[in-house]
């Protein structure tokens, strides 16, 4: 398809742009009705988008000017050129949320929790900016029987597998799942363990499909394959820190039954 969507006084808007801004609108809209869940503060949305949103892009922008080696950082600036990377869009979005719940005197995991349930759905939208782009596909499909659409893309008249709706079919499930965590789950912190375990998973195993051009690279290295490990042992220890603080939490009121029947006797 044509990656142009329109254009602005001689200036072309590509699709790519609006898919990933419609997604980040809706992310930001669906935050109001999480964090009204939760009875957090309406004004949180606003604050997460100010916080997350200019460092996440930098830092998108700075992740893949350092490891992609058709660029170098004097490319940093040209963001037209293309290049952006989800991984360093979460850790400099991260570290926007580390300052704001420092400065504002937030709860770090629910303001989390309340970010990674519309992230992933983000995520699961915008990868269809990469379709629109003719990018983000994987090894070459030589069987005619698995040529078509969603197992493969064409791309130059040749197939290759789909693995932008993958990643995106995968992480529209990754919503469901952690809507239906953040919506009956009290304990904080677990939708974010599942978040950074599940989106871990997956682009653990989708990163060595990818074409070698889309793979950014330390040396030998698969950076976003290491990120991606590191998401998973993150998440990992967080869930068994809110497991553990669960069963406390029962055992504390088990006892407090106890002592409230023994003190009715």
């Amino acid at each position: 398809m044509d990656n142009v969507a329109f254009y602005i006084f001689g200036q072309p808007i590509y699709w790519y742009g609006v898919i990933i801004t419609s997604a980040i609108i809706l992310a930001f809209v669906l935050a109001f009705v999480l964090c009204k869940r939760k009875g957090l503060s309406s004004n949180l949305p606003y604050e997460i988008l100010i916080a997350i949103l200019p460092l996440g892009i930098l830092s998108a922008r700075l992740f893949a000017v350092l490891f992609d080696s058709s660029m170098s950082i004097k490319d940093y600036f040209d963001f037209r050129g293309g290049g952006m990377s989800i991984i360093g869009a979460i850790i400099g979005g991260a570290v926007g949320l580390v300052l704001l719940c420092l400065i504002r005197k937030r709860d770090f995991l629910k303001v989390t929790d309340v970010l990674v349930t519309v992230l992933i759905l983000a995520q699961a939208i915008g990868r269809w900016g990469n379709y629109a782009n003719g990018e983000l596909y994987g090894q070459l499909i030589t069987n005619p029987s698995l040529q078509f659409f969603p197992i493969a893309v064409e791309i130059g008249g040749q197939f290759y597998e789909a693995l932008f709706f993958y990643e995106s079919m995968l992480n529209l499930l990754g919503f469901v799942l952690l809507i239906c965590l953040f919506w009956y789950v009290k304990q904080k912190g677990v939708v974010t363990a599942t978040y950074f375990i599940y989106y871990g998973t997956i682009r653990f195993f989708l990163e060595p499909r990818r074409q070698a051009e889309y793979i950014l690279k330390l040396g030998n290295i698969q950076i976003s394959r290491l990120m991606s490990g590191l998401m998973i042992l993150i998440g990992v220890g967080l869930l068994i820190w809110c497991i553990v603080k669960i069963v406390k939490n029962k055992k504390k009121e088990q006892s407090g039954e106890t002592e409230k029947v023994l003190h009715t006797n």
